[in-house]
């Protein structure tokens, strides 16, 4: 049971509920990105479901006290806002592994004998498999933070950081782009050369799997600087002291939905020479 005495801080008037802003990886209905925040109990991080109350400590960093989600008054904590508040990690969908890469900060279920937890590790490495209907089948050696030990886990146990979004813009785009370059190649063939093709040829045969081919979409050139993640780090944070000041967060302009299929390849067609 957690369970340890409070600090003492003046409350703000009312609780603030953790306020649900757009991100740039799901559809309209489910568009939604939460706050999580570590425990100093345990080290693993919880999913923030209201801001009670927040302070200055000497050092100048703030803190904010909160309820984690599915716990309790007795779990309050006070957090560090700079340190230990980000945005919510984002559990992968089975199309989503491509944006899952070698080098990546992840949030990772580590299964243990006496619990079950989220913390953080490191992707060092991630073996692609073929599909099928079960879905992702590919398996990723992660290294943990807390206890450095090394583990290979499924998808469902990796939630990506939401700084990876943009690979699947990427990828999105690229699909596009194939799939409009198909569809103009194909109406300026059946235009230009209305002549009978054989039968072996008239079924284009499939060059990609939808998540195994697609990850040589995603290069490590893609992944963002130190820079670019401290940058979203430091939006959350500020997004947090918003909460807490005002307790109306600013909205960003909503997410454009972004698709992850998989486009099939062409086979060029054989002609008959008359």
């Amino acid at each position: 049971m957690r369970s340890v005495m409070q600090p003492m801080a003046a409350p703000v008037s009312a609780p603030i509920l953790a306020p649900t802003v757009p991100s740039a990886g799901r559809a309209a209905s489910d568009n939604v990105m939460e706050f999580e925040a570590k425990s100093a109990r345990d080290g693993a991080w919880y999913d923030v479901s209201t801001f009670l109350a927040h302070r200055n400590l000497d050092t100048g960093d703030p803190e904010v006290l909160v309820r984690f989600s599915g716990f309790g008054a007795e779990e309050d904590e006070w957090i560090n806002i700079r340190k230990h508040v980000r945005m919510r990690s984002l559990p992968c969908e089975a199309s989503e592994c491509v944006a899952v890469l070698p080098g990546d900060l992840i949030l990772c279920f580590q299964e243990g004998k006496d619990q079950a937890l989220y913390y953080d590790a490191h992707v060092l490495d991630a073996q692609r498999r073929r599909h099928d209907v079960r879905g992702c089948r590919c398996r990723f050696l992660v290294r943990y933070d807390h206890d450095e030990s090394e583990e290979i886990v499924p998808l469902r146990k990796v939630c990506r950081r939401p700084e990876t979004d943009y690979r699947l813009q990427q990828l999105h785009a690229t699909d596009s782009a194939s799939a409009e370059q198909l569809k103009t190649g194909g109406d300026s063939s059946t235009g230009l050369t209305p002549r009978t093709v054989s039968s072996s040829a008239e079924t284009p045969q499939k060059q990609q799997v939808t998540g195994t081919s697609s990850v040589t979409l995603v290069s490590h050139e893609s992944v963002p600087s130190a820079t670019g993640v401290a940058n979203v780090e430091r939006r959350a944070s500020a997004e947090v002291s918003s909460v807490i000041q005002t307790g109306s967060p600013n909205m960003p302009s909503g997410a454009t939905a972004v698709s992850t299929a998989t486009p099939a390849g062409s086979a060029d067609q054989a002609q008959e020479v008359i």
